[in-house]
């Protein structure tokens, strides 16, 4: 074929090579001055549309606009409409005459979620579906790869035997099927096809051309990957810091980071892998003036010497200022649920939270990380929040401290108290202990005057509180309690005190016919309104088996006498501290929490069943449900601790998150997708609830 010609391509070919293809009603002209590999991979998809739904007779020749006038149309004799794909992710019909239905004239419909073939039946509100029999590609390579091999995903209406190039494959209830296709270089045919109970076949086909390349990186000319630098913001440090450099960049050379202005330098230590090496140096700031703007320059060498082949420079565009302690700023923080983090590593869910801080607290930094600011606690201990979060004040401000002198502890309505004068806003942290039996309680910035605690008759909870001055500044209270088995504890400032209220059990008797009766249980179900949450390998929304399975266990625990507050009702948006506000300002004594999970590789990979903890106090509860959930017959994945879901990171009552299975493995979201199942999960949840509230009676 002559490459300078002009090509034209009829729209009907690029159906995907689906058996639902016609005749296209238009033609999309392209220039052939490129590659014809390439001019066969980016032939435009088509659009068949079958608007017979949208009109009560007469369906053919029917004029139709598609995206406000840029192409004019008319139904053919079947009442379908065929044009090319538009880079949008909505397209808009209107019509003219209206038909006659109760909607306007004109019809949005996303097309986001769509799959080749971009076959489907419009209904009158504007969604689609496909007609059966159908089938199509979920999962597919770039129209041009470099990969080998890639696992197609497909999909078609259950049931129906199945098959990807001929091979016959499981379809599961979701109407999924899947397989690895081994590519050749040049182009590739795949064809899924799918015959259901009547005999009728569906098929589809799509082309893919495999180039075969070399993707190791190699090491000349030489590089650095300028994504893996670190420190990657503006940093602001003190003297007697240290400042940690990293990078990729080119195999098995010699690296240098240099400082600028200046001629400090210092030589990075390296670790090989596969195409790169990690370069890692230690620069001391205690030779830099303080309050100037230091620059990195990153530079590569060959590590043999080699002709032609010249040092690489990289110069980093982030500055590195020294201050000394008195230059940085008392802060203020502004925020409700202000999180102080241990350090500036970010897993998934945010960083290591240390604690939640309120509006009001002074905080001394000792530097600047970006936008976070690092917080001097004590001689010993620092923390992490962000600008976002705090005001800076004047610098006149002078740093809080007080002497305690005394405390007071005692019963209350709901449970037992204890007072902790607070005249000073300084920092402090709780930390649950149940295997020491205590709730620790940690303030930075006060010293030991204390002469007495108080201890009144009558605490259910509290045995006694001891304190202990660990050092200067640093001041521990530890509340030892009777039990392990806390039903929660708050602690919130007051009239110059701290208030820690250490909860009661609640009333039931599960010998009662209705044994929750005089419990309240809050259910969260996750994700919610534009928020979908994880997607199935079928096209199911996370978002709504979660509501579904939130209701059905709302249901099992009414039935049993429970008060259930559902904390998302409906399909909407809700912040999660907005929903750990319901839940707390609701007086539950418990929180359920409930997902799906997703990740790993391949359609049948990591699977299983799991429930995650925060607060260590609420592992038994996480046991008792992953005991029952176990029963379902889904595979382990275990119970996970420390989990920072924002939700169930509260101390008020037991709160934990229940993950039902994988969404992304195909055996898992056959199950999650069966209302009969959700229904067992359901059950076994109220069942794991019961053991635990047997455990907190004993």
């Amino acid at each position: 074929m002559n490459r300078n010609l002009i090509i034209v391509f009829l729209a009907a070919v690029t159906l995907a090579g689906c058996s639902t293809a016609r005749k296209a009603q238009h033609t999309v002209v392209t220039e052939a001055n490129v590659p014809h590999s390439e001019s066969r991979a980016n032939t435009p998809q088509v659009v068949e549309l079958d608007l017979t739904g949208l009109f009560p007779s007469d369906f053919s020749d029917r004029k139709v606009t598609v995206n406000n006038g840029a192409l004019d149309l008319m139904t053919d004799s079947e009442g379908k409409i065929t044009f090319t794909m538009p880079e949008s992710d909505t397209i808009f019909l209107s019509f003219s005459p209206c038909p006659d239905v109760n909607f306007n004239c004109k019809i949005a419909i996303p097309v986001s979620e769509w799959f080749v073939p971009f076959s489907y039946t419009v209904k009158p509100d504007g969604s689609v579906e496909r007609k059966a029999p159908w089938v199509e590609f979920r999962r597919t390579p770039e129209a041009i790869t470099f990969e080998p091999r890639f696992d197609f995903l497909c999909k078609s209406v259950y049931p129906a035997a199945v098959s990807i190039n001929g091979i016959e494959l499981k379809q599961y209830k979701t109407g999924i099927f899947f397989t690895t296709v081994e590519f050749h270089e040049g182009v590739n045919r795949v064809r899924a096809e799918a015959t259901t109970p009547d005999g009728k076949t569906a098929s589809c086909e799509q082309e893919f051309i495999y180039e075969k390349r070399d993707m190791t990186r190699k090491a000349f000319p030489l590089w650095v990957d300028s994504k893996s630098v670190e420190p990657a913001a503006e940093i602001e440090l003190l003297p007697e810091d240290i400042v940690k450099i990293s990078f990729h960049g080119s195999l098995g050379q010699e690296a240098v980071v240099e400082v600028t202005p200046g001629k400090t330098s210092v030589k990075c230590s390296r670790q090989d892998f596969s195409d790169y090496s990690v370069y890692i140096a230690e620069l001391p700031v205690q030779g830099l003036a303080p309050g100037k703007a230091y620059r990195l320059k990153l530079k590569l060498s060959p590590s043999i010497s080699t002709p032609g082949i010249k040092a690489f420079v990289f110069p980093v565009e982030r500055t590195i200022t020294v201050k000394n302690a008195e230059d940085f700023p008392i802060v203020k923080v502004k925020n409700e649920n202000s999180r102080l983090t241990y350090n500036l590593g970010a897993p998934r869910l945010g960083g290591p939270i240390r604690q939640e801080l309120g509006p009001g607290v002074l905080l001394k930094v000792s530097g600047k990380f970006g936008k976070n600011y690092r917080v001097r606690l004590s001689a010993t201990e620092e923390g992490y929040i962000n600008e976002d979060d705090i005001e800076v004040m004047p610098p006149e401000t002078v740093q809080p401290s007080y002497n305690l002198t005394s405390m007071t502890c005692g019963p209350a309505p709901d449970g037992d108290v204890l007072a902790i004068p607070y005249p000073e806003p300084v920092p402090y942290e709780v930390y649950p202990d149940p295997a020491g039996r205590r709730i620790i309680i940690t303030f930075f910035g006060v010293e030991t005057s204390s002469t007495w605690i108080t201890h009144r008759k009558g605490r259910k909870v509290i045995d006694n509180v001891t304190w202990e001055q660990t050092a200067p500044q640093t001041y521990k209270v530890f509340v030892n309690l009777k039990t392990d088995q806390l039903w929660g504890y708050d602690l919130k400032p007051g009239n110059r005190s701290l208030i820690l209220t250490v909860r009661y059990p609640p009333v039931y008797d599960l010998a009662n016919e209705k044994p929750l009766t005089g419990l309240k249980v809050a259910i969260e179900a996750g994700h919610g309104g534009s928020n979908s949450g994880a997607i199935g390998l079928s096209g199911l929304v996370e978002k709504d088996i979660n509501l579904d399975l939130s209701f059905r266990l709302g249901d099992i625990l009414k039935s049993r006498g429970a008060e259930v507050v559902q904390v998302r009702d409906s399909d909407r948006d809700m912040l999660l501290l907005e929903k750990r506000g319901i839940a707390i300002s609701s007086g539950a004594d418990l929180l359920i929490s409930i997902h799906a999970n997703a990740g790993g590789r391949g359609y049948l990979s990591v699977a299983g069943t799991s429930t995650y903890w925060h607060n260590p106090s609420w592992a038994p509860l996480a046991e008792a449900l992953y005991g029952r959930l176990l029963e379902t017959g889904l595979n382990e994945f275990g119970v996970v601790g420390s989990f920072n879901y924002t939700v169930t990171r509260m101390t008020q009552m037991p709160a934990v998150l229940v993950e039902q299975a994988f969404m992304t493995n195909a055996e898992d979201e056959e199950r999650l997708a069966d209302p009969e199942f959700r229904q067992l999960m359901a059950e076994k949840i109220y069942e794991g609830i019961v053991d635990y509230l047997g455990y907190m009676k004993k």
